[in-house]
């Protein structure tokens, strides 16, 4: 499936794909994360695969606040078009 700008999901793919890269860069796993923020494994493999349909800006400031960035970090690359990442090496099997 592919989300075009126009689409209201559109922000939450671009966010999705900022955590995702900037959790790779800390090389923490999905689950690594997860523990920091408190947060379940399962949320942070969906919003990364964009498979979440929403999230709260409560969750992004936590997350910003834990990785010491700002939030503007998560929209980063606004403009760029979107890249498909549906698989996570880092991602356990349920």
């Amino acid at each position: 499936m592919t989300i075009q700008k126009n689409d209201n999901k559109y922000i939450y793919v671009i966010v999705g794909q900022n955590i995702r890269r900037i959790r790779k860069e800390r090389k923490l796993t999905q689950l690594q994360l997860a523990e920091m923020i408190q947060y379940s494994e399962g949320t942070i493999a969906n919003i990364e695969n964009s498979s979440f349909q929403t999230f709260s800006l409560e969750f992004l400031y936590i997350l910003a606040k834990k990785l010491n960035i700002s939030m503007s970090e998560f929209f980063n690359g606004i403009n760029l078009p979107i890249v498909n990442n549906s698989t996570d090496s880092n991602s356990s099997k349920h």
